[in-house]
């Protein structure tokens, strides 16, 4: 950081020497003298300077008056200041009053924080911000997909495409903390919806439709506002409001076509086959073993010409299970406008999205597929009674179902998607149907079930989820105590209701048919199972929550020559009830409200847009903290120097239209303590078995958990930030840099060295400590020639975090601990080739002292003995690579010319590692499919090996380098084109504009080096059995009326 700042201040001090000291010829010109307001405001420090003679000009002074001698005797004033639009006036007609008007588009283009709209030549914060128009381009149905690669700091993965639970999760500047306690989201970021609180999978359900624009706030000078709940950063969702005009209604409809973005390949019935007999040899090495024997003889002939599909199945389940694609459908009809009394914006939308499953449809009633139904509703209403007064009242909200097939019935290792995608459902095991039409089997207990059969007979599991939230307001002028002062009171309430309903038919309870050789006759797989068991209905409430936010504040904004102020006081008050049948609460403390309590104060100080200053604070607190415990004080500190209003900097460098260099530095902190809410009390908890009498019956009762810590407290992050805003070429350039340094202490956890003495959990501790640093820049070039106007932008993210501290068990050497590594980090082997021959394998380090050398052999993979003792153990274990990207990037492009519009986006991540080991070929595991990665197995007759022998072992399975690869992807993300029909050629009144278009998401995998066939963003979390993630191709049709 001190040597960026050190280079900043170089640049700043070459550009001041920079000022041309030419000598200058006496002017020749007329002398022009006149003022420059906005209305009837004079503008102070506006550049005025001549177009032909650059280097001549003046800035207004604090009347706005401005004299200037021509250098020509005739010639065009420029006419440039920050937050206008530029004006080209003929020196001859500049004489007397200019008249600037504001730049609304570049006002409106940036800043919304927390509890304020600045304008964002005085912000000193980092702040990235997307419109809801961008976020329209994208067809995906959850909100946070269409944000991948637009927004500089956000990191985001999404893990499948289930309908309803697509939405990608995501960080801002990378992750911080190595704490699990709450489900893993310990480094998820604070997301407010028009004040309200919303959590992730809330935020998927909003309508696109709805939003008007997404901030997220990165340092300290933009979160310290949120204290306890800012370390994580910010995101802040705006809904869209009506302004005054005549009514406008638009109605639109999209349909889309989905398909997985990488199905997986697998080889066929045959192939495999041919893999297993090799395996077959490769193995039989011990005489005193009876290995299995496959398929002896010329059995596999009829595998490959499919001559006896019955007895010899070849069965392509991805084939026989997919559709070629599912069905997304989605409906918005908005209409907004309204008077100087009352502006209004009301939406309504549905969504639609079908599952990837073929219709197997037993015609029992019910729809035993994929599917998601959304409804969405909004009413945004600002009313303004008197010139002082403004009411806000919205209300909004969703209704959504949710539904997924029994799959679960497929057994006990997971879905149906699970095996197919770890290769566990062989081809060649069983036909979907048998011969006699009675659904196919088998009695080996490896291989999994029909899944044909689950589709048709298991039934389904729906959930119902309910969400309805009001926010109302009341600000109120207050210039009779002094002008520029307001105050503001806000009541929000979000309430949430689920419920679900299942109709599900146990696995086995389904009838399957396997042939039996011996009796010549198909009998089923269940023993003496001969009538498909009855469905069973459940269903009933799931739980339900509130969040009632109560907020009083006071504003204050006013100018005083030059200098600008602006204030805020805001008290804050935060109460949340969750009540769940599954709840993890402490069973006395089950359903009582959860309370957030605070104050926020901000300063802002800025001189003629020059020097500005920031200055914001949080203290504020949580009753889920000790008495002791529960209040901080969270401030922060932002400054910045717009150095293109400087007068020596517009008098000479006038393609800069704007140089801003700001920094900030503060403390803020995260509450995210788990889902018990009081950490500091002992946990008490339902279960085991009490026996009572004599009789040997237990009886459940009331348990002792966790021991209780009163010295617990939130974490905490200080964030260190610098950064520069520049605009170039009036307006066509535009760059955004930022360097961050976040150090994060107090992290919640378990100590690691002690052992558990007391037969109980050990309490959780403030103990760790992780430093998280990177960079952010962003480039943005846009022009228009003759009627085409076109832009370019990219981006690009690092975040690396370090862990400083953390309680954990002595190691005997330096690689093994998670201390000084990063968070996330998987341990492994490191690979060293594969055994060439049997002499290679006596003359290498043993492999695990347990293993016996029978099971290491030519062709398994060799690994290094990092310690040099001879032996392959846990003792060599290194760090490979982490789970979540490093770095990740963005590139979008495109341009409008004539109603024709055309914009695409590419997306990329890197700097990961990625398991990409699935089941391995085994004779315990007779179910397992190979894929074509076995193809390129070692053999001693292969020279271009990619893949280790087929052979039993405990060497090959291990996890190392060979299996952890680098999961760097580019994505062709998001593509757009439409056309809007000229309004000339509509000849009906009623309707103001047509625009058909096509957009598409997920599009392709520009560049991936993954040699099996999954999808590398999906392949970061610890499963890849999930849905897949979906392409999706739609069409859709917007009419304004």
């Amino acid at each position: 950081m001190k040597k960026l700042l050190y280079h900043l201040l170089c640049c700043c001090f070459l550009l001041y020497m920079a000022i041309p000291a030419i000598a200058q010829k006496p002017a020749t010109g007329p002398t022009i003298n006149g003022t420059v307001t906005e209305g009837a405001q004079p503008l102070i420090g506006v550049s005025v300077f001549e177009k032909d003679f650059p280097t001549n000009g003046v800035a207004t002074d604090e009347k706005g008056r401005y004299s200037l001698t021509l250098k020509g005797k005739a010639g065009i004033l420029i006419f440039s200041y920050v937050g206008y639009l530029k004006r080209e006036i003929p020196a001859a007609q500049a004489n007397g009053k200019i008249v600037l008007q504001p730049d609304v588009k570049g006002m409106e283009d940036v800043v919304v924080i927390g509890y304020g709209t600045p304008k964002k030549p005085t912000v000193t914060g980092a702040v990235s911000s997307i419109s809801g128009a961008q976020i329209r381009q994208s067809p995906s149905a959850s909100l946070q997909n269409a944000l991948a690669g637009r927004l500089p700091g956000l990191f985001t993965q999404q893990r499948g495409g289930q309908p309803g639970k697509d939405g990608a999760a995501f960080q801002i500047r990378g992750i911080s903390s190595y704490n699990t306690t709450d489900n893993n989201s310990a480094n998820n970021p604070l997301i407010i919806v028009d004040d309200i609180e919303f959590s992730y999978d809330q935020v998927s359900q909003l309508d696109p439709n709805e939003i008007e624009s997404i901030s997220i706030l990165k340092d300290a000078s933009t979160t310290a506002v949120y204290g306890i709940r800012g370390a994580n950063g910010v995101m802040v969702i705006t809904t869209r409001r009506g302004k005054s005009g005549k009514p406008q209604l638009t109605v639109r409809n999209e349909t889309g076509f989905l398909k997985p973005t990488r199905p997986p390949k697998m080889n066929d019935g045959y192939t495999t086959l041919s893999l297993l007999r090799e395996y077959e040899t490769t193995n039989m090495r011990d005489p005193a073993v009876k290995y299995p024997t496959f398929f002896a003889g010329n059995n596999l002939d009829y595998y490959k010409d499919n001559s006896d599909p019955y007895m010899h199945p070849n069965v392509d389940w991805w084939s026989e299970l997919m559709k070629k694609y599912s069905m997304q459908n989605r409906t918005n009809f908005d209409i907004s406008g309204g008077s100087d009394f009352i502006k209004y914006f009301i939406s309504l939308g549905y969504l639609t999205q079908g599952g990837i499953y073929k219709n197997y449809s037993a015609n029992e009633g019910y729809n035993g597929n994929y599917f998601y139904n959304r409804y969405n509703f909004r009413s945004n209403i600002d009313i303004d009674p008197t010139k002082d007064l403004h009411v806000r009242v919205d209300l909004s909200g969703r209704f959504g179902t949710t539904n997924e097939p029994n799959d679960k019935a497929f057994g006990a290792g997971g879905t149906i998607f699970q095996y197919l995608w770890d290769g566990q459902l062989s081809a060649f095991g069983y036909p979907i149907y048998n011969e006699n039409g009675t659904l196919g089997g088998t009695l080996s207990t490896g291989t999994k079930m029909n899944p044909v059969a689950i589709l048709k007979y298991a039934g389904y599991q729906r959930s119902f989820e309910n969400n309805f939230n009001v926010v109302t307001s009341a600000t109120h002028k207050l210039d009779f105590i002094t002008p520029g002062l307001s105050a503001n009171v806000l009541v929000s309430l979000a309430s949430d209701y689920n419920f679900a309903r299942s109709l599900t038919r146990a696995n086995n309870e389904i009838l399957m048919y396997y042939y039996d050789a011996v009796a010549e006759a198909y009998k089923p797989v269940v023993n003496n199972l001969y009538r498909m068991g009855k469905l069973s209905s459940s269903g009933g409430y799931r739980g339900s929550a509130r969040k009632l936010n109560l907020q009083g504040s006071l504003n204050y904004g006013r100018s005083f020559g030059g200098h600008n102020f602006s204030g805020l006081l805001l008290f804050n008050q935060n109460t949340n009830t969750s009540n769940a049948w599954n709840s993890t609460d402490n069973v006395v403390y089950a359903g009582i409200p959860a309370n957030f309590r605070g104050i926020t104060g901000r300063i802002g100080y800025n001189y003629k847009l020059k020097y500005l200053v920031d200055i914001n604070a949080g203290y504020n607190g949580s009753d889920r903290f000790a008495s002791s415990k529960k209040y901080g004080l969270f401030p922060a500190l932002g400054l910045g120097w717009n150095i293109s209003e400087e007068n020596f900097f517009k008098d000479n460098i006038h393609f800069i239209d704007a140089f801003k260099i700001r920094g900030s530095y503060g403390l803020v902190g995260s509450d995210k303590i788990g889902a018990y809410k009081y950490l500091y009390e002992q946990i008490y908890a339902g279960g085991k078995g009490y026996n009572f009498g004599e009789l040997p019956v237990g009886y459940n009762g009331t348990v002792e958990g966790d021991l209780g810590n009163d010295q617990v407290t939130w974490e905490k992050e200080r964030k260190a930030d610098i950064g520069v805003d520049i605009k170039m070429f009036d307006g066509k350039i535009g760059i955004v840099a930022d360097y961050f340094d976040n150090y994060r202490y107090d992290i919640l956890s378990t100590r690691g060295t002690v052992p558990q003495p007391v037969g109980v959990g050990l309490p959780p501790l403030n103990l760790g400590r992780v430093s998280n640093k990177g960079y952010e820049v962003e480039v943005e070039y846009n022009n228009r020639s003759h009627k085409v106007q076109y832009f370019v932008k990219g981006q690009i993210s690092f975040a690396k975090n370090k862990i400083l501290y953390r309680d954990e068990p002595m190691a005997k050497y330096p690689w093994m601990t998670q201390t000084g590594k990063s968070i996330g980090q998987a341990f492994g082997y490191k690979y060293v080739g594969m055994f060439k021959d049997v002499e290679d394998v006596f003359n290498s380090p043993k492999l695990i002292t347990s293993v016996p050398m029978q099971n290491l052999f030519p062709g398994a993979l060799k690994f290094a003995d990092l310690n040099g003792d001879g032996i392959i153990d846990d003792n060599d274990k290194l760090a490979m690579g982490v789970n979540q990207p490093r770095y990740v990037s963005g590139l979008s492009f495109g341009f409008s010319y004539k109603g024709f519009d055309f914009s695409t986006l590419f997306q990329g991540s890197f700097d990961y590692v990625i398991n990409i080991q699935r089941g391995s070929l085994a004779y315990s595991r007779p179910e397992r499919q190979s894929v074509p990665f076995n193809l390129g197995r070692w053999t001693p007759w292969t020279t271009d090996v990619t893949y280790p022998a087929l052979a039993d072992g405990q060497g090959s399975p291990q996890s190392s380098t060979y299996w952890y690869r680098r999961g760097d992807y580019v994505r062709w993300k998001n593509v757009e084109v439409g056309y809007a029909i000229p309004p000339s050629l509509l000849k009906r009144k009623m309707v103001k504009n047509i625009r058909v278009y096509f957009n598409g998401y997920n599009l392709a995998l520009v560049y991936n080096k993954l040699p099996v066939a999954i999808d590398p963003e999906s392949a970061m979390s610890s499963s890849i059995g999930e849905y897949p993630q979906q392409r999706i191709y739609n069409v859709g049709l917007q009419v304004g009326l």
